[in-house]
């Protein structure tokens, strides 16, 4: 699979998520839907550039908000799939994302958090501004999917994913 991303996309944002893209179970996430007709892994893009920009405009730490906001829902399974003992997605996802961001990427604490946290009020409260930031992008994000309103890298031509 090759990703290739619009001119006005920053490389600075595609540094700090450009290993990340790269890793091949990280990229399985497009096989999954996500809120309709986008897939988890663009979901999950749009997630975190919107969080990325937000955190630079606000003055946070803008790294982390990228790089948790990505993998805020690194789950390589179908999210319809029945779970152990019954759990409800909206609580077991983010601990299966935290623990698989931890299993494959060198990710901080406060990346970790973020990832757990992510599903507020489902979840534990956000421990940190970036938290907040990439719980806020996530509904955002998930709205807009429902309504099949494309923005962020969703729109027309921003992010082409091929399969050579």
């Amino acid at each position: 699979m090759d990703i290739t991303v619009a001119d006005d996309i920053s490389a600075e944002y595609l540094g700090l998520v450009r290993s990340i893209l790269a890793n091949p179970e990280f990229r399985k996430l497009q096989r999954y839907t996500q809120h309709y007709q986008t897939t988890r892994f663009m979901h999950s893009l749009n997630v975190s550039y919107i969080s990325w920009l937000i955190a630079r405009k606000f003055g946070l730490d803008a790294n982390a908000a990228a790089r948790a906001g990505l993998l805020h829902d690194f789950c390589v399974y179908d999210f319809k799939d029945k779970l152990p003992d019954g759990e409800i997605q909206a609580f077991y996802h983010p601990r299966v994302a935290a623990w698989n961001s931890a299993e494959y990427f060198d990710i901080s604490e406060k990346e970790y958090q973020a990832i757990l946290s992510h599903m507020f009020p489902l979840g534990p409260i956000p421990r940190s501004r970036e938290a907040w930031v990439i719980s806020l992008a996530d509904k955002l994000c998930a709205v807009s999917e429902f309504c099949c309103f494309r923005i962020a890298l969703c729109r027309k031509h921003r992010v082409m994913i091929s399969y050579g």
